[in-house]
């Protein structure tokens, strides 16, 4: 059969409203069963939109056709949903960060315990065969080396990565080309220099209040310890 004839099936799920909007994820299923990983993470303010996104990434890959399925409520790809929101989206209401305090909310979450390559891996990984080898091993990086109580300046990526700064711009387009939001945490490069998340005035894919809200709650609220001044070295 010529592969010009072969559809691959996407099941998707989309989130109640969160502090973030709603994320959608979605994952291909035209593949071993055992293995199904995250393939699309996205947030916006509109379901209907981010579904039309979504048909439209898948669409742009050449020499395929796809169709799309709303997952079935007994698709463990809700749970998945739900645990990303738990670990990276949802402050515990009450919080000291909602009453000003100097605490990481993240802290109060079980799922912190893991690490994000730990947490990854339990939701069943990502695939990031779509980008090029190049942002492959910018991604694959975030997801290893980047953890929420730090940052990464562009600069920083380029020198442990390549050994000199000549990567930053490639860097940033690799973390804007990024389809899986939140998994592979670009949303924590900054532009170098920064004291405040506040600072960051960077564009980011899925809006940069998202970006603030994430370093907002990541690094303790706003807090002024050392974690939050920093950038990685």
């Amino acid at each position: 059969m010529p592969k010009s004839n072969i559809v691959f099936t996407v099941e998707y799920a989309v989130s109640e409203s969160t502090p973030l909007d709603y994320l959608l994820i979605a994952r291909e299923l035209s593949r071993s069963p055992s293995k199904k990983p995250i393939k699309y993470l996205a947030m916006g303010s509109n379901i209907p939109k981010l579904k039309l996104e979504m048909r439209n990434t898948f669409g742009h890959r050449t020499g395929r056709q796809w169709t799309f399925t709303a997952a079935p409520k007994t698709s463990d790809l809700h749970d998945i949903l739900a645990r990303i929101i738990q670990r990276y989206v949802n402050p515990r209401s009450g919080s000291s960060i909602e009453n000003g305090e100097d605490t990481n909310a993240f802290a109060l979450n079980a799922a912190e315990s893991m690490s994000d390559v730990e947490f990854v891996e339990s939701v069943g990984g990502v695939d990031l065969s779509h980008g090029t080898e190049f942002q492959r091993k910018v991604w694959l990086y975030l997801i290893s080396d980047c953890p929420g109580t730090e940052r990464r300046s562009y600069q920083d990526l380029s020198m442990k990565l390549f050994g000199d700064i000549g990567h930053t711009r490639a860097i940033g387009n690799a973390c804007a080309s990024n389809r899986i939001a939140l998994l592979v945490p670009c949303h924590r490069v900054v532009r170098r220099g920064l004291t405040t998340y506040k600072n960051d005035t960077d564009g980011y894919r899925w809006d940069r209040w998202r970006k603030e809200k994430l370093l907002y709650w990541e690094l303790g609220g706003g807090s002024t310890t050392l974690a939050a001044r920093k950038l990685a070295v």
